[in-house]
């Protein structure tokens, strides 16, 4: 769909006809050099054609290329309006639409998507229809029937019409009722034109003529647009995917795409081209999500009943975005419905989710609020795994959405999350790690061309651990807040030239963390990491040209700063003086609050390119630089509650990624299918690793164990997707590389004698085959098989024994060796209810097989003390699932 800032450069062209070819009608070279604008009022007074057009649009553009005299009016149009970026659609034997590539990218050349009604442009009009449920040719009552970016609609009567004023002269439509396929159409006036009402067909949701497009966007979207290693996802993309429990997991989705993995089950991050699962900034509604998942990775930390899009930049994205090396995952949540009370949800074998949405005041205000609980215990007590047998696990969240219209121009949103989870592991050891983020948005539309955006974003994040031993009882805590403000305005000067531009202030407190007693008998000496206090500021500015119909470029600049503050306590080392790994402390300077301790900042360049071969083949190339300024501290290959952040500062210097990609982007079959290859070469300054045997929990002197150096990455990602029919999928490959190198002026600083290494997350070979097949309108099948290599891993290769009791282990170089290679398929089986029997009630069975043929997948081999190797595999079995799914 269209979003409201897009230009809607939009003529329609009914030509009177008297056969069923369009009416030829010729034109001169004398007409060359006049103001378009007027070229087509002479042609309408000339010809008794009727032509609507934005007047002011083309009044900057002239008429050229006409050199032979009766040259075809029509065929004139479709050439030089093409290279100003639009595209003809054929309708009817007398209409004619040129519409913005935007508009035709959207809305493809279907006829009920374009309507013409009777009316003055720019003065006020009446749209006026009839929605009907084509199942059973019943009015629906209750459709919502809105203007695009407006409050300006109505809702369905007890005929289902609708009648509302507007003086839009060409307006996005947008049909939308609970259960039935949501519609969207472009609408035109003119005082010549004969339809005067407009008449509306609802399908219902399972009795689409057509399975949905597997990705948010345009057809030919991946072919057009400018940008480089951008994966798009709406939720109805997510949901055909097979589930885990029951559950619908954006996060999983996105590492069946090229160039993401994860390493593994339990793992709650995950890596996009070799980068550490850190070195990503994953945003819902601009506030920052730290743990993306529920239960270690069991979870995904999105409610998917509220997600409605999920974009993911494997590289620095546009300018506006910074922070992180890796990649930008931007999560949007959808708006309430504003016409009417909306209810869905789930109930499953282990999780249960209810989400309501409903209007505030009726088209123009709503909420939408959904939360999950889960019931995970027995399954645990199923597991083979004696320590899981023992354990218990739970989460809850609660997401919402606030979505109010000031007027026509102004919009606002505020969206809150909160979560918490608590493992139980072998009663012993509770693990716990809550979220709690708020943020508010400002849309504002300040003319036709100019508009800004406001954003506040708080988001708070914990992790604890508490030790119930009568004796050693502890409780470990650490936090990261922020504050982040963003403002942003966006310039489309023309059809071919776009700017935007803001400054984004980010304010961090990082508590590493704090170990206090549990009991206040406990045998347990409290310890307390300093707090980090930072400020990062940007400033970043962006332009997207269309050099000619073929070249386009995307050009932008982000420079940021990071501010490290008081209070805290820095200490001085002596580097020459080393004992037991450490070198010794000679001195500690204390800095007061706000007292600037260490300051950094760097220009971050994007530039993206798009070369258009043919309508259906591109090659695109870009670079990206970002600068990370904040450390996930973690001794672990997947991201766990224990892990905390550090920020840079005088021992830590700032991580500098620079990526450069090429890819060939090809489509087949009118965009049923794509196809595409794209190549990727990442270099990192200043990445982190750690010393032989460092202590990196509560360790006030954690900068001296901890090594600075380079790491690089490089892979080719090959990608081929069937977007619609029956059945439909894609195959995803990549081969890649994660390197590291460390050489540092002392032995201790030096790892792999200096020479580059796999790091903990290089798996060279990924392989994801997604397929879904719709049998009927109510019974489909997907399943997905997922193959990756083995991670890295360090293995004593020979050692000393003295005695029966003591041994001494001698490793390999540093991840010479890998854990087997993981692979896995799963199932997943839904069948709907019948919609006609149940207009207002919809509801779903899906059965799910995960791990359908058991594979007992590695997630990490230990070592004991005399050198035995013992494989743990969390999810070795088959794990079958049952979940309702409803809505009304």
């Amino acid at each position: 769909m269209i979003k409201k800032h897009f230009f809607l450069y939009l003529f329609l062209v009914p030509l009177v006809t008297q056969s069923q070819n369009l009416r030829r009608i010729n034109i001169q070279p004398s007409d060359n050099g006049k103001i378009y604008s007027e070229f087509l009022q002479e042609v309408e007074d000339r010809e008794n054609v009727n032509i609507v057009f934005n007047e002011q649009k083309l009044r900057a553009r002239t008429v050229r290329g006409i050199e032979f005299s009766n040259t075809d009016f029509y065929k004139f149009l479709e050439r030089s309006l093409k290279i100003a970026n639009f595209n003809v659609v054929r309708l009817e034997d007398d209409l004619a639409i040129i519409a913005g590539m935007d508009i035709s990218e959207s809305y493809g050349t279907r006829k009920e998507n374009y309507a013409v009604l009777q009316g003055i442009p720019g003065q006020e009009v009446t749209i006026k229809g009839t929605v009907l449920d084509k199942s059973i040719n019943e009015p629906i009552i209750g459709t919502q029937v809105f203007i695009t970016g407006s409050n300006i609609g109505a809702v369905t009567d007890i005929n289902g019409n609708f009648s509302f004023k507007t003086n839009a002269r060409i307006l996005e439509l947008n049909i939308n009722f609970i259960g039935f396929e949501k519609k969207s159409m472009v609408v035109g006036f003119h005082p010549q034109a004969t339809k005067s009402t407009i008449d509306v067909d609802l399908y219902p949701e399972s009795q689409q003529l057509e399975t949905v497009i597997v990705t948010a966007k345009g057809a030919d979207q991946n072919i057009r647009s400018k940008l480089t290693g951008v994966e798009r996802m709406g939720i109805e993309s997510i949901k055909t995917l097979p589930t885990f429990l029951g559950e619908v997991d954006p996060i999983k989705s996105m590492t069946t795409l090229p160039g993401v993995s994860t390493v593994g089950e339990l793992s709650s991050g995950f890596n996009v081209r070799g980068g550490e699962a850190g070195q990503n900034l994953i945003l819902q509604d601009n506030a920052t999500i730290y743990n993306p998942s529920h239960l270690f990775g069991f979870f995904s930390a999105f409610n998917p009943d509220l997600v409605n899009n999920v974009v993911l930049y494997k590289g620095g994205g546009p300018s506006e975005y910074g922070s992180r090396i890796a990649s930008i995952m931007d999560v949007t949540l959808r708006n309430g419905d504003a016409g009417r009370f909306e209810a869905s949800g789930g109930v499953g074998l282990v999780s249960s989710r209810l989400t309501v949405e409903a209007p505030i005041i009726k088209g123009k205000s709503s909420f939408i609020v959904g939360g999950r609980v889960s019931y995970i215990d027995w399954l645990l007590n199923a597991t083979n795994n004696i320590e899981l047998k023992q354990s218990s696990a739970q989460f809850y969240d609660l997401t919402g959405k606030i979505f109010h219209t000031v007027n026509e121009k102004n919009f606002i949103t505020f969206s809150f999350y909160n979560s918490y989870d608590d493992f139980n592991f072998t009663s012993d050891s509770i693990f716990s790690w809550q979220t709690t983020n708020a943020s508010l948005l400002w849309d504002q539309t300040i003319n036709e061309k100019l508009y800004g955006s406001l954003s506040l974003a708080s988001s708070n994040y914990s992790s604890r651990l508490d030790n119930k031993d009568e004796v050693q009882g502890f409780k470990y805590v650490n936090k990261i807040n922020n504050l982040r403000f963003k403002y942003k305005l966006n310039y489309d000067k023309s059809e071919d030239l776009s700017f935007s531009g803001g400054i984004e202030a980010v304010g961090i407190v990082l508590e590493p963390g704090k170990l206090d007693p549990l009991e206040a008998d406990n045998n347990v000496v409290p310890a307390n990491m300093q707090n980090q206090n930072s400020i990062e500021t940007a400033g970043f500015i962006q332009s997207d040209i269309s050099i000619t119909s073929d070249w386009s470029v995307s050009v932008g600049l982000r420079y940021s700063h990071f501010f490290r503050l008081g209070p805290d306590d820095i200490y001085s080392f002596d580097f020459n003086n080393i004992v037991n790994r450490y070198p010794t402390i000679n001195d500690t300077i204390h800095y007061k609050g706000g007292n600037l301790i260490e300051y950094f900042s760097g220009f971050e360049p994007r530039l993206s390119m798009r070369y258009l071969i043919s309508d259906e083949l591109s090659l695109k190339a870009s670079y990206f630089r970002t600068f990370q300024y904040l450390h996930l501290i973690s001794n672990t290959a997947s991201t766990t509650p224990q892990d905390y952040w550090v920020t840079s500062g005088p021992y830590l210097k700032p991580g500098i990624g620079d990526q450069f990609s090429l890819g060939l982007f090809k489509n087949f079959n009118d965009d049923v299918n794509e196809t595409s290859v794209e190549g990727f070469y990442k270099t990192t300054e200043s990445a982190v690793d750690y010393i032989e045997g460092a202590d990196i929990t509560l360790n006030p002197s954690l900068e001296a164990g901890l090594v600075q150096g380079e790491a690089k990455a490089y892979g080719l990602e090959f990608l081929l997707k069937k977007n619609t029919g029956k059945f439909n999928g894609w195959i995803s490959y990549t081969y890649s590389r994660s390197m590291r190198k460390f050489d540092g002026e002392t032995d201790l600083t030096t790892i792999n004698d200096g020479n580059y290494y796999p790091s903990n997350f290089d798996q060279p070979h990924n392989l994801s085959i997604v397929s879904n097949i719709e049998f009927n309108q109510q019974v489909s099948l997907s399943f997905n098989f997922g193959y990756s290599t083995g991670r890295p891993i360090t293995i004593p290769v020979s050692k000393f024994s003295y005695g029966p009791y003591l041994s001494v282990l001698n490793y390999s170089e540093r991840n010479e060796y890998r854990i087997p290679d993981y692979h896995r398929l799963d199932l997943s089986l839904t069948i709907k209810d019948d919609p006609i029997i149940n207009r207002r009630y919809s509801g779903e069975w899906v059965f799910s097989i995960y791990n359908l043929y058991g594979r007992k997948n590695a997630y990490s081999i230990t070592f004991n003390r005399y050198g035995r190797a013992k494989k743990l595999s969390v999810l070795g079995s088959i794990f079958p699932s049952l979940t309702y799914n409803f809505k009304f």
